[in-house]
């Protein structure tokens, strides 16, 4: 009875210590509180800190780039200015040996010339358009303002004997000056007035009239009498 006991006792602390020894297969393990977290969601542990090394070093990649193009940014577009200034360069010396006169010059502006759009004539830092055909003044104007430019505006004695020179003293034509009403004043199509005690007025100041030349002086017209024109645009200077 014993030894029947006795065997008895073992089987079961055998069988007692089997049950004690963990499962092959089962890869669970404790969480901090002593409870068994399944496999899964140490795998996801796992993927989700993999992922959140990849992004940081995916941002540590990025802040190297963008430093290393905002250094080298500032260098590049110097190159590229420094390129478009020597092509203008080029351009210009190009522009003078085919429009200006190679001819030395003893003004304070050197080489540099006057340049006028084709069939314009040249005074001083002007260019001048004459019309072959007659308008009223408005129309004038009109024409004027298509061609980038402004009727004439007499600044001195000196520009109204070139005026005379090129209309051969003989055509009349508009120029850009009419009344300002209700003030009756000789106004510019600049805004400035006339100086009447440099070029004063022959005939009626009313408020149709408008400012035409004949030969070297100024004459006031009706605004709807037909006449040529002259217009004017500053030159280019090369």
């Amino acid at each position: 009875m014993t030894l029947l006991r006795l065997g008895e006792m073992e089987d079961e602390e055998g069988y007692t210590a089997l049950n004690l020894r963990p499962k092959r297969g089962n890869s669970a393990r404790l969480s901090p509180d002593g409870h068994r977290e399944p496999p899964t969601r140490s795998r996801c542990y796992k993927i989700a800190l993999g992922a959140l090394g990849a992004w940081f070093l995916i941002l540590t990649l990025a802040g190297i780039a963008l430093g290393v193009w905002v250094f080298q940014g500032p260098a590049h577009d110097g190159q590229t200015g420094a390129a478009e200034d020597t092509s203008l360069e080029e351009l210009v010396s190009h522009l003078r040996q085919h429009l200006c006169d190679t001819a030395p010059s003893r003004s304070a502006e050197g080489s540099r010339c006057k340049v006028c759009p084709r069939d314009w004539l040249s005074y001083r830092n002007t260019c001048y358009w004459m019309s072959k055909e007659s308008k009223f003044w408005s129309e004038s104007s009109n024409d004027c303002e298509t061609r980038t430019s402004q009727m004439l505006v007499i600044q001195d004695r000196e520009e109204m004997e070139f005026i005379h020179n090129i209309t051969q003293g003989t055509n009349l034509v508009w120029i850009g000056l009419t009344i300002q009403s209700p003030e009756q004043k000789w106004i510019w199509v600049d805004g400035s007035p006339l100086d009447q005690s440099l070029f004063p007025v022959t005939g009626s100041a009313e408020g149709t009239s408008c400012g035409m030349i004949r030969r070297n002086r100024i004459n006031s017209e009706s605004c709807n009498t037909e006449f040529k024109w002259i217009c004017q645009t500053g030159a280019i200077l090369l």
